[in-house]
């Protein structure tokens, strides 16, 4: 954790925070801050900044904002949709997302997925504190808003969506690295992962009846998350 995470509500009128939390233990154990330092801090969808450390006690630390800072990077305009993964496959989504800054993500339970997993902490009440990881790992301000669609029909999303809809499959007749080079995708594009056993036959058939762009990371099968990040970072780079 390089950045602590600070919600622009923790804050008094003084920008003022004592925080007596795991944030607490790393500033004296991980980053071996003392009194008069400064620390690094992220305000989710406000900015990034610097802090003093005002006070170190044995229970809290009290930070005071210093300034604020240029944005460390330029989060990504993007949307993901995935076909519900395994909770922890999920946990290492949302730390990436988090960490790149996406716009939104969304969870959907396609019809060859466990359902159950909806019933995982990661799905209910664990999904922001993941996320927060990636922030804080590399300075990430916005918080990507995260979808769990858990009584929506994934088509009828797909069919709704208002920019670009692209699928990614091994199979795709077409490398996502050039369509991002030639801005095929547009504005607003929302990337859509399947299971890892790819798509049924009556998938594509429905992608290609709506005209949706299928394309493809590579001809050999990722785990979801070696996915994911593969797209982030051709994403980035251009």
């Amino acid at each position: 954790m390089n950045w602590i995470i600070i919600s622009e509500e923790e804050l008094n009128s003084e920008r003022m925070v004592s925080i007596r939390d795991q944030r607490h233990q790393h500033i004296i154990a991980i980053l071996k801050k003392n009194t008069g330092d400064f620390v690094q801090v992220v305000i989710p969808n406000v900015g990034n900044f610097s802090f003093l450390i005002q006070e170190i006690g044995e229970t809290q630390t009290i930070l005071v904002e210093a300034e604020k800072r240029s944005n460390v990077l330029n989060p990504l305009s993007v949307h993901c949709f995935f076909s519900l993964p395994r909770p922890q496959t999920t946990k290492k989504i949302l730390h990436l997302a988090g960490a790149y800054g996406i716009e939104s993500i969304f969870f959907f339970a396609t019809e060859t997925k466990n359902k159950e997993y909806w019933t995982s902490p990661i799905y209910k009440t664990e999904w922001k504190e993941w996320m927060q990881t990636g922030m804080s790992q590399t300075g990430n301000f916005r918080e990507p808003v995260v979808n769990m669609a858990q009584t929506e029909n994934w088509k009828h999303h797909l069919e709704h969506w208002p920019g670009k809809v692209i699928i990614l499959d091994r199979m795709g007749k077409s490398d996502i690295q050039n369509s991002i080079q030639e801005n095929e995708v547009g504005s607003k594009p929302l990337y859509v992962f399947g299971s890892e056993s790819g798509w049924k036959p009556s998938d594509l058939e429905f992608f290609s009846k709506k005209n949706f762009l299928v394309r493809t990371l590579g001809n050999i099968n990722l785990r979801t998350e070696f996915a994911f990040s593969s797209l982030l970072y051709l994403l980035f780079k251009n």
